[in-house]
């Protein structure tokens, strides 16, 4: 059950990707043990063989591993109904039930094998026997099954933060001796497991390992980087779906987990539709303040992790962006972070902890951060901080063009990726700049760069001359936010990135001169855009229509599908909690509107429909 669950975690955190494109040919099937009782994930060899007749009586193509790489590297053509049988652990039952039906089939398989268990070392009680090099050698010169690797020993779990929390140890830096893991520490680790495969691979069977499936389905980009630098050339994962031709395929193939009750019907489901995208069925999506969850008080804190918990499962959201930062005296400006990192004062390594919580419970946890809004970063004179000649914004901002400070925020991204397990971010509503933003040095030195003039001297008055400073800023705007997604995404590659944007970006045909935001921009560049749609904080005299607005401009740029609509819980106003049936009448409005997704901030006690 211990494995089933967190087979299923690891299913829903790092194996992540926004399904919006057209489905492809290959479909991985990922089986495990063979006729083992109260095992979730162990079929019976009858129901492995009804499905393998399935299969072959619907004309399906059974894949091999060579033909998969070669598909994906546009090498070959396979027909549209192809399949891939694979096997993780290495199991002497593959041997001795699951070979045989392959025969019988003439299909080929593949086996992926943990070389410590076959080497009977470090091999956990709950292993049952596992095949031999002699029976993988036979195996293999059959030609229908090719044995890859499952790491030589990092099918386990060890502490990932202070706290103890566990999860897959090839997925981020390990916790120990009251420390992270440094970068060449990992990097060290992950490179000594896989060439202890390929040397073993090499002795026993003659060859080293082609490819490499990442136990629980986690990985990190430097991982799967090292994988291929010693000769693999493709690496699987554990996410549902089907692969289409390129390199994503052949470097994070998506495979579907079978468990013990798939009949050939539920298999039929799966090889037909491209089931259990993250968001197939809708986000809901919870905003959690960690400032109202840390306590320096051990009791306290830990009480509040279990109402936070509580309550996001019973209340049904399936998604949380949780704060990474501290600001605990709610001014907006951001002195501290709850994540280690070398870059920012940490007020608690917590983030890390609780997130690892969120994710036991099958939540999709992501980072809510800043891009901007670091005070330890922003200069004692102000000189790299944005600055205005009028209305002086909400928060107190690094320059978007101080091209230094954003060094130091993408190392933070890098920091965050590196250290946690998370699914991705959703960027903090820092990245905007109003109408008289930015004139600071750093912006005064860059527009002088780009357009040769004087940027104090710029007359928003003039149409083209404001259409052009507008743009600019977008711009560097973008420009900030790109530096850290890919900083991030130098860790994980398949992050989810949000983006908060203002109502009024979406309602007001100039909001753009004023907020430095585009609706449409952030479609393209974000996987899902945030709408803050807080009608009563902004003083709506008709709160529902408003709504109804922002749904009809969604529509209207067909960005149902990659958008998420947040209100808000709480009036902040009048300093009170938003009625419940207020709050049932916001989601109500927007789902009939046809919003897909959708969101709250602050954390509350309301209640979702299921």
């Amino acid at each position: 059950m211990l494995k089933k669950l967190f087979l299923i975690i690891c299913l829903s955190i790092v194996c992540i990707l926004p399904a919006h494109g057209a489905f492809a040919n290959v479909t991985i099937l990922c089986y495990h043990e063979v006729d083992r009782a109260g095992d979730a994930f162990a079929v019976s060899h009858q129901r492995f063989e009804n499905h393998l007749q399935f299969l072959k009586n619907e004309g399906y193509h059974f894949v091999s591993l060579d033909e998969y790489v070669r598909y994906c590297r546009g090498e070959l053509n396979l027909p549209a109904k192809s399949v891939m049988i694979t096997f993780d652990d290495g199991y002497r039952s593959f041997y001795t039930k699951v070979y045989p039906l392959l025969k019988k089939y003439h299909a080929p398989g593949m086996l992926a094998i943990v070389s410590s268990w076959t080497n009977h070392e470090e091999k956990p009680n709950d292993v049952r026997d596992t095949a031999s090099w002699a029976e993988l050698k036979e195996m293999e010169d059959s030609g229908l099954v090719t044995v890859v690797s499952h790491t030589h020993a990092m099918h386990k779990q060890q502490a990932i933060n202070p706290q103890g929390g566990r999860n897959g140890v090839v997925g981020s830096h390990l916790y120990f001796d009251g420390r992270y893991e440094t970068d060449d520490e990992y990097h060290t680790r992950i490179a000594n497991d896989i060439n202890e495969v390929q040397s073993l691979f090499q002795e026993n069977l003659g060859h080293k390992a082609r490819a490499m499936v990442w136990p629980y389905g986690i990985y990190t980009k430097e991982a799967v980087d090292i994988a291929t630098q010693s000769g693999m050339d493709a690496t699987f994962l554990l996410d549902g779906g089907v692969n289409e031709v390129g390199e994503d395929a052949r470097l994070y193939a998506k495979r579907i987990i079978m468990e013990s009750d798939f009949d050939v019907n539920r298999l039929q489901q799966l090889l037909t539709v491209n089931h259990d995208t993250w968001d197939s069925s809708g986000i809901r999506m919870a905003q959690v303040d960690l400032d109202n969850i840390y306590s320096k008080n051990s009791q306290h804190y830990e009480q509040n992790i279990a109402g936070l918990l509580s309550n996001l499962l019973n209340n049904n959201i399936n998604t949380v962006a949780l704060q990474a930062f501290a600001d605990p005296d709610g001014d907006g400006n951001v002195d501290e972070v709850y994540f280690a990192n070398s870059q920012i004062p940490v007020r608690a390594d917590i983030f890390n902890y609780v997130a690892n919580r969120l994710q036991q419970q099958q939540i999709i946890v992501m980072a809510w951060l800043p891009t901007l809004n670091y005070q330890s970063l922003i200069s004692q004179d102000d000189s790299n901080a944005v600055k205005s000649r009028g209305e002086k914004g909400w928060y107190h901002r690094l320059s978007p063009f101080d091209q230094k400070g954003l060094e130091h925020v993408n190392r933070l991204f890098y920091d965050l990726a590196a250290n946690t397990q998370i699914a991705g971010v959703l960027l903090q509503d820092d990245l905007y700049l109003n109408q008289d933003e930015d004139f600071s040095l750093p912006a005064q030195a860059a527009y002088r760069q780009k357009f040769g003039k004087d940027l104090l001297a710029v007359n928003i008055k003039d149409k083209d001359e404001q259409a052009a400073f507008t743009q600019w800023k977008i711009e560097a705007l973008d420009n900030a936010a790109d530096g850290a997604i890919k900083a991030f995404k130098s860790v994980r590659p398949h992050a989810v990135i949000m983006r908060d944007v203002y109502a009024g970006t979406l309602l007001y045909a100039d909001a753009a001169n004023w907020l430095g935001q585009r609706y449409t921009d952030c479609l393209r560049k974000y996987d899902y855009t945030v709408v803050m749609a807080y009608p009563f904080m902004d003083k709506e005299e008709k709160p529902y229509e408003y709504l109804k607005k922002i749904a009809q401009v969604v529509k209207d740029n067909q960005g149902m599908g990659k958008t998420l609509v947040k209100i808000q819980t709480y009036d902040w106003n009048n300093k009170c909690w938003l009625d419940s049936k207020i709050f049932a009448k916001q989601m109500q409005t927007l789902k009939a509107a046809g919003m897909k997704h959708l969101g709250y901030y602050p954390l509350g006690f309301v209640h979702w429909d299921k």
